[in-house]
């Protein structure tokens, strides 16, 4: 069965706000708790950039559910070795999963804090040395040493460490990254690209971890969904404007201004947005796409909740949605 899971967004809503509809997510049935890690928002208006790993040690208190980023990049904001820390320190604090989403991110992390936006040949290197960095320094005893293109650990050891590392999950929109996934984690995540994840994406991860000599079939799938929910579909259409933008390709330009990445979401067509978010005006229309999206062959769905009254989103998902999937 497909795990319906929580992506609280930092972008939309405050932490206190995010804390309490996790809490009602885990009531309502759904299976774990991701979180949105940006320095700006994807939007000005609304716009909210809550400290995701701050926000996560709050919810380790909270809540019984697995959680993690969705997602952490590794450009340059960040060292891995802090990643490394800090994912160490939330598995240890939580008694259930910890896992570490990562991604090679987008320039409203990196060129708001005076880094540079460097190419996407840069940019999945660096990612590659993260994960090969997080991964020397949870699983080793000792002081270690690492000397990246970009990256270095100088006698580096963490003392602070669970038992079970943290998971990896790294989120991909093309081949090329999704390939790591298959490499080295033990999940990957996407957003709905018609046949490019049956026809390029999947492929790539199960190819990859085939030859790495892992088991394809272990490598978890998430798609990544943004929601809205209300009995006036006009209604629950309008709440998903904030996140327009997220139709125009405005992160492959590197788009830093959360002013400017709003603007670029007035171009998006009424098609576009509906192709993109997932609208409905009755539960059974909600669980019938959720059905179509687990027809994909994802492992797990992560919905957003953009609806214009959230509470009732995630009393429809409990009452109505997750008891009828």
């Amino acid at each position: 069965m497909v795990a319906i899971d929580y992506d609280a967004h930092q972008e939309q809503y405050e932490p206190d706000e995010l804390l309490r509809y996790a809490e009602l997510a885990e009531t309502a049935g759904f299976d774990m708790i991701w979180t949105s890690d940006h320095f700006h928002p994807w939007f000005h208006s609304q716009g909210s950039s809550g400290f995701a790993w701050s926000w996560l040690g709050a919810l380790s208190e909270r809540t019984d559910l697995p959680m993690g980023t969705c997602v952490t990049a590794t450009t340059g904001h960040y060292h891995p070795g802090l990643i490394a820390q800090a994912f160490a320190t939330l598995q240890v604090m939580h008694d259930e999963t910890v896992v570490l989403g990562v991604s090679t991110g987008e320039a409203m992390n990196e060129k708001p804090l005076g880094f540079p936006w460097p190419e996407y040949p840069e940019r999945r290197q660096r990612l590659k040395e993260s994960l090969e960095i997080c991964r020397l320094l949870w699983e080793s005893d000792d002081f270690v040493d690492y000397d990246g293109e970009y990256y270095q650990l100088d006698d580096a050891r963490l003392y602070t460490k669970p038992e079970t590392p943290p998971e990896i999950h790294v989120a991909a929109n093309g081949p090329a990254t999704a390939s790591l996934a298959g490499e080295y984690c033990d999940g990957f995540i996407t957003v709905l690209k018609d046949e490019e994840y049956t026809d390029k994406l999947y492929p790539a991860v199960r190819r990859h971890a085939a030859d790495a000599g892992r088991d394809p079939d272990a490598v978890e799938t998430t798609l990544l969904v943004t929601a809205s929910y209300h009995p006036d579909y006009e209604t629950a259409y309008e709440a998903t404007k904030p996140w327009w933008a997220a139709t125009q390709d405005v992160f492959g330009r590197g788009l830093a201004n959360p002013k400017e990445i709003e603007a670029e979401g007035e171009n998006a067509t009424r098609e576009e947005v509906e192709h993109k978010f997932l609208i409905a005006d009755d539960p059974s229309d909600v669980a019938a796409q959720l059905e179509a999206y687990a027809e994909l062959g994802f492992d797990r769905i992560t919905l957003g909740n953009t609806s214009p009254e959230p509470e009732r989103f995630f009393e429809v998902m409990g009452d109505d949605v997750i008891p009828s999937l």
